[in-house]
């Protein structure tokens, strides 16, 4: 039996979910193997519900929302645009395919647009094949992988300074790729790699002592940040 991908698709009220229930009215096809989510606005969708999507078996995941500079509420979209690159920012360290996640731009009015573009994102994951696949994740990995991507999107720390970014952004004005790659790089990404080794590691040690070529190879680190976290992990 052939492989059909898992889409996951959150989708704004007032755009792109409006051009997809367009779609169905004019009859468009598209995959059936698509579930949507209907929000308010693109920047409601939190890293948690991202990963959370993957843990409970997406394959792929969707965001879809207004033009920029057309978000019904003024910079909501530039937001998730912000969601996105700390998205792709956690995925990198897990060594997971950033293709997974992907966000797209729909008025209302561009049905066919969003119809070709579900087309060729469903074609995509497919061929980037079921979950873990391409990623060389054994079963128990991807456990691990995801299940520390979820307690590290729902960590207070990683939580305060990716809204302290998100409100710094605003207060610039400036949303360009390049400023909030460095913010992120910046701020964001050591608590990324701390918090989600230290999570892996605490799990892989429950049954029993591991050497650190072991501990470093699963987690995908470097020996000091992996030697770094055993020795907090020894003082706390």
């Amino acid at each position: 039996m052939s492989f059909e991908p898992r889409i996951l698709s959150f989708m704004c009220n007032w755009c792109c979910y409006a051009a997809a229930d367009g779609a169905g009215v004019a009859r468009q096809n598209y995959p059936p193997y698509h579930r949507v989510i209907r929000i308010m606005c693109s920047t409601r969708v939190d890293p948690l519900l991202v990963f959370e999507g993957f843990n409970a078996g997406a394959d792929g995941i969707l965001v879809g929302g207004c033009h920029l500079g057309e978000c019904k509420y003024v910079d909501g979209n530039y937001l998730a645009v912000v969601m996105g690159e700390v998205v792709k920012s956690i995925m990198r360290v897990l060594r997971m395919d950033e293709q997974r996640f992907m966000i797209e731009w729909a008025s209302a009015a561009e049905g066919n647009k969003l119809v070709e573009d579900l087309k060729k994102y469903f074609a995509l994951i497919k061929s980037l094949g079921p979950l873990g696949e391409k990623e060389n994740w054994t079963h128990e990995e991807k456990k691990l992988y995801l299940q520390a991507s979820i307690e590290l999107t729902r960590n207070m720390q990683f939580r305060a300074t990716y809204g302290n970014i998100c409100k710094e952004l605003k207060k610039m004005g400036d949303f360009s790729e390049k400023t909030i790659r460095q913010k992120i790089d910046e701020k964001l990404t050591p608590i990324i790699k701390s918090k989600l080794y230290e999570f892996e590691i605490k799990e892989l040690l429950k049954d029993g002592p591991k050497t650190i070529d072991y501990l470093v190879k699963k987690t995908k680190g470097d020996v000091q940040e992996i030697e770094k976290i055993l020795n907090k992990l020894i003082k706390s």
